[in-house]
């Protein structure tokens, strides 16, 4: 998760990019730090930052696929939707096997 936010925090280097795209830069800054801090929080072993690692990369991921129909069918979305969905996987994985201590 932590890869993914540093990969949306470098996309804010091309704007033309993102433009093609039609997507707000501050947008993908603001889901890039997200992701970089909830990604910290994950490795911190925090049980919050599981739950947040598998709803938060739910919804964007949702709204990739919405914007793939609806907006633009650019095959680039693939790769970080495949992404977001298996982070989604992985936060629940954590959250259904807990370990106690």
């Amino acid at each position: 998760m932590t890869l993914l936010g540093i990969i949306y925090l470098s996309l804010i280097a091309f704007p033309d990019y993102l433009a093609y795209l039609e997507i707000e830069v501050a947008l993908v800054a603001l889901v890039g730090l997200v992701y970089v801090a909830v990604g910290i929080g994950i490795f911190m072993g925090k049980r919050l930052f599981n739950y947040l690692g598998a709803v938060i990369p739910l919804i964007w991921a949702s709204m990739g696929i919405l914007h793939y129909i609806a907006v633009k069918s650019d095959p680039i979305e693939f790769p970080f939707i495949t992404m977001e969905i298996m982070i989604v996987l992985c936060c629940c994985y954590l959250v259904l096997h807990r370990t106690t201590s």
